[in-house]
């Protein structure tokens, strides 16, 4: 492996780069204000200190995606509870966009479990996000639709890290896990992208090429990273998650153990706070697992942040007490093999 790529070893997630650390590689492009948000933010990582607002927004504009991914909840109908019909509000984005500033917010990703190139307003949501002070400005796509128009406007607008989901070496390989999308179309996108950027003479945003480990992709795993690493800022290698809690996972998905992990401490909820284009509010990665806080048409995402349910949750992490949270609990056994 080439020099300056990290070494891989099954974990949660595992990044490669030939530029070390992105974060690092983000510091030098962003200066003291981006390495002060990191300082912080592995502060809340090692559940030292509950700052005054969270450090990162996951927004999910809406609950819609073109694609049917076999490891994704848009595949499984078991998940038609955590469905709504409406995007998220232009004014509720507003909103929060206002109270983020105030409260000297510096990071978001716009994706959670929908693509976001879906929503036309993509682009003026992250405009808005660099107007209103956030310094690390994230998408999550699977880029199928990453066309030059719309790649213009996200370097122009201020987009910080691109985050792509693709998942095979091969077309058979990434068109089984990837339902719906074609692997030539994608890839192309996704190197045109990285030649717009640079004929717009750009160093952002950074794009990061994602892997969800599979069966079904288990011997492409390493000619991924060969392929990729050279190309994009960082490769990331990522552990399979259910969004489901079930006993029984799909046979196409890296099976799981049974046992708690029971020194693992999640950092989270000293984080960030996931939101839901009908105003719900998780405090997690993942709303099926993360306890829901409330809704913005009730509460402001401060009250949230700071309430009896996050605070608990908070505590029970911190005296690893799992039984207190239950669907934290099931999270927990997905990482056991």
């Amino acid at each position: 492996m080439e020099e300056g790529i990290l070494l891989y070893n099954e974990v949660k997630a595992n990044d490669f780069s030939v530029h070390g650390d992105p974060n690092k590689y983000l510091e030098n492009i962003l200066g003291e204000r981006f390495k002060e948000y990191r300082i912080r933010w592995n502060s809340a990582g090692r559940l030292e200190k509950v700052y005054d607002f969270p450090l990162f927004l996951v927004f999910e504009p809406m609950w819609k995606c073109n694609l049917t991914c076999i490891m994704c909840c848009h595949s499984n109908p078991q998940n038609s509870s955590m469905e709504y019909d409406s995007r998220m509000p232009w004014d509720m984005y507003e909103k929060i966009m206002k109270e983020a500033e105030e409260h000297n917010c510096p990071s978001l990703t716009i994706g959670g479990h929908c693509e976001p190139l879906l929503d036309t307003r993509l682009s003026e949501m992250v405009a808005l996000a660099k107007k209103s002070d956030f310094v690390d400005i994230m998408i999550n796509t699977n880029a199928t639709l990453l066309i030059e128009k719309v790649s213009k406007k996200l370097i122009e607008n201020g987009l910080t890290r691109l985050r792509i989901g693709f998942d095979g070496v091969k077309a058979e390989t990434y068109e089984r896990i990837r339902v719906g999308a074609k692997f030539e179309e994608v890839k192309n996108n996704i190197l045109n992208f990285i030649k717009l950027r640079k004929k717009l003479n750009s160093k952002l945003p950074i794009v990061r090429i994602s892997c969800v480990h599979l069966s079904t992709n288990d011997l492409e795993i390493n000619d991924f990273i060969k392929y990729w690493t050279p190309i994009v800022e960082y490769v990331s290698i990522q552990r399979y998650r259910p969004h489901e809690i079930t006993k029984e996972h799909n046979s196409n998905k890296l099976e799981t153990g049974g046992n708690v992990i029971r020194t693992l401490q999640c950092s989270e909820p000293w984080e960030r706070l996931y939101i839901r284009g009908n105003g719900d509010v998780h405090i997690c990665c993942q709303p099926i697992y993360g306890p829901k806080l409330g809704n913005l048409k009730d509460y402001s995402l401060y009250e949230m942040w700071h309430s009896e349910a996050a605070n608990n949750l908070r505590n029970a992490i911190k005296e690893l007490d799992w039984d207190r949270v239950p669907t934290c609990k099931e999270c927990m056994i997905q990482y056991v093999r």
